[in-house]
């Protein structure tokens, strides 16, 4: 290339590219010449530029200089993974010579993740296996976190916990904690407690922040929940210790300690069970975006959101007089369409089957703003609902977002999405500053997502939102698979798997449920002797109460919208907080910090809305986000 194709580079930059290029095989030597075109892959890596870094990445010969050779060949592979040439840069990894270096080590650790990517476990396994520690002990503790983790879900805990151990501090100080923690866990489940306390204890906050706030969790809630082991004291130590993380489970849980330390009554062991079965429930129902039902691709790694073509062009473009596009909203639960939102939990609790009234109950202290989602991303149904524009029905767009637009599913921020007022100062917030340092506006961090649970009120009837069989014939078309009896259809396999792990993940929560029912229903007969008693205790009790089963209450919809499929991020605050914003009549909203076309998979345009196609076109023609028009059929009344 000729220095004119640099023209985008500022003028230091150029002057280190000719100078580099003035070195050559005949005025110096193989080895200088190979020096420097590392040194330009570099200049051009770093500026994007890939197809010239993998240009002057190959000019380099094996001859040249043997460390620079591979390095240039490290490089090469490292673009095309990058550039999704996946097939290329496993071919070349995997023929950089087996020695002590660096540079093997992490060759085999890329394989290995590329090929847990591509649900060929036992490939991954062996070259996990592969990285020396002498090589890299930081890549090395890598690979064998990552292996340990690939034997938890084969069901290996005992070698998943020697590979862990394999892991020293001095390796990497940040992958000890987390190995540390995840050795914590398994040692817990295997009932050697104090083990897995003396675990958890060696972690350090200067190590891994999010390992140590998650150890000292597990510490206080092992030292509650196990009879053998109970030390209220040392609970309540470990809760003072986390760091800006777990506001809704601190607050909880050092009301309870305080119940269980000075209360004439058991009601704190009733009540820290309700904690315990509300928070199981709420690990149920978050969407796992990394779960697999067969080798294939994980089954719910996407979500559509349903709205009109306007929210769409604001979301999505930069308006007159704004630097960015309008940020996603979170808005009020008054909006919706369900008048039993938030009160089918209690009345469910209470056994309260005949009758229900569903009259408003408005709440200041702690207001609940929604976003929902569905799993079924070219839904006729929704599109009719949700999607609309100027109130005409199928005329909007489903945005398909991918996994990294919501907080991950094992997240160490705890129930972040219930913003306590004497916390709102401490989590969950972006300030977005404006051209002259001003701050302008906060926004809510990434949250999760949680599958809605659809109760009949006058049965015994659960479901929890899924995909629908239909996506999976869409996905696959005509596939095939081989199982034991022959070629069946690949759609037909991967349903009838993914039913099975609803159909598990139901019965787990329904489990739990009933728990959490007879937990409900003990506490508030205890309530009633506790009121005859000392009306005061009664009382927070009862603040308490509410408060632990605030994250299910817009979680537990009424079974008549159960088509919906619906998933929801839910934010809960004060009316108080600076986030909440408002245009009065209209809208009551926060904001949510991730953008939008960044975190975009696909776009369907709905039957009505094909007109919009080359402007959205246009929108998104600097990105990979697939455009498509519905498949449904419609006809415009």
């Amino acid at each position: 290339m000729s220095m004119d194709s640099y023209e985008n580079l500022d003028e230091v930059t150029r002057k280190q590219i000719e100078e580099l290029q003035k070195v050559t095989r005949k005025s110096d030597s193989d080895e200088q010449f190979s020096l420097a075109q590392r040194k330009l892959a570099e200049i051009f890596y770093k500026h994007g530029l890939l197809d010239e870094a993998v240009r002057v990445s190959k000019l380099i010969k094996p001859q040249d200089n043997r460390e620079h050779y591979k390095k240039a060949q490290y490089n090469i592979a490292a673009v095309y993974e990058e550039q999704d040439k996946t097939e290329e840069a496993l071919k070349i990894w995997s023929e950089i010579e087996a020695d002590s270096s660096e540079i093997y080590s992490r060759a085999q650790y890329n394989i290995g993740n590329i090929k847990n990517d591509l649900g060929e476990f036992e490939e991954a396994k062996k070259a996990w296996g592969k990285v020396k520690k002498n090589g890299s002990p930081e890549v090395y503790a890598r690979a064998q976190y990552n292996l340990a983790s690939r034997l938890v879900k084969e069901g290996q805990e005992d070698n998943a916990i020697r590979a862990w151990r394999n892991i020293g501090k001095k390796d990497d100080s940040e992958i000890y904690a987390l190995a540390q923690f995840n050795i914590g866990v398994s040692l817990n489940i295997k009932d050697s407690t104090y083990e897995a306390l003396e675990a958890w204890e060696k972690i350090e906050a200067k190590d891994s922040l999010e390992a140590f706030n998650r150890a000292q969790y597990n510490i206080c809630t092992v030292s509650l929940e196990n009879t053998q082991y109970q030390d209220i004291n040392r609970a309540e130590n470990a809760l003072k210790k986390i760091v800006n993380g777990y506001q809704y489970e601190k607050r909880c849980l050092e009301k309870i300690c305080r119940l269980l330390k000075t209360s004439s009554t058991d009601i704190g062991k009733y009540l820290l069970l309700l904690f315990t079965h509300t928070t199981e429930i709420i690990e149920i129902l978050k969407v796992d975006f990394s779960h697999r039902v067969t080798d294939n691709k994980p089954v719910e790694r996407k979500l559509a959101h349903y709205t009109g073509t306007d929210t769409t062009n604001k979301l999505l473009d930069i308006e007159k007089g704004k630097e960015q596009p309008s940020s996603f909203r979170l808005n009020t639960i008054n909006n919706v369409n369900d008048p039993s939102e938030g009160k089918l939990l209690l009345n469910y609790l209470k056994g309260i089957k005949e009758g229900l009234s569903y009259n408003s109950q408005f709440d200041e202290d702690l207001h609940a703003f929604i976003s929902c989602f569905t799993f079924n991303h070219d839904s006729l149904n929704q599109f009719r609902l949700y999607g609309k524009q100027d109130n005409k029905e199928a005329s909007g767009i489903s945005l398909v977002f991918n996994q990294n637009f919501f907080q991950k599913h094992d997240s160490t921020a705890g129930l972040s999405y219930v913003a306590f007022e004497d916390s709102l100062q401490k989590i969950n917030v972006t300030s977005i500053q404006g051209s002259t340092g001003e701050k302008v506006v906060e926004r809510i961090n990434k949250q999760p997502v949680m599958r809605c649970v659809y109760l009949d009120p006058t049965s015994d009837y659960i479901h929890l939102a899924q995909r629908n069989r239909l996506t999976f014939f869409r996905e696959f078309n005509n596939e095939t698979v081989q199982v034991e009896s022959g070629q069946i259809s690949k759609a037909e396999h991967e349903w009838e798997r993914y039913q099975s792990f609803i159909d598990k993940k139901t019965e787990d929560f329904r489990s739990v449920f009933i728990g959490l029912q007879s937990d409900y229903r003990t506490i508030t007969e205890k309530m009633i002797e506790i009121e005859e008693k000392n009306a005061s205790l009664s009382g927070k009790i009862e603040v308490l109460l509410n408060e632990i089963l605030l994250p299910l209450k817009y979680l537990i919809k009424h079974s008549a919208f159960q088509e919906e499929q619906e998933c929801r991020m839910v934010y809960m605050t004060s009316l108080d907080d600076k986030k909440v914003k408002m245009e009065f009549g209209r809208f009551l909203y926060v904001e949510y910090e991730p953008k939008v076309k960044a975190h975009l998979d696909k776009i369907y345009i709905a039957p009505v809305a094909n007109k919009y196609q080359p402007y959205l076109a246009k929108l998104l023609c600097n990105t990979n986000v697939k455009i498509e028009l519905s498949n449904n059929p419609y006809r415009q009344t």
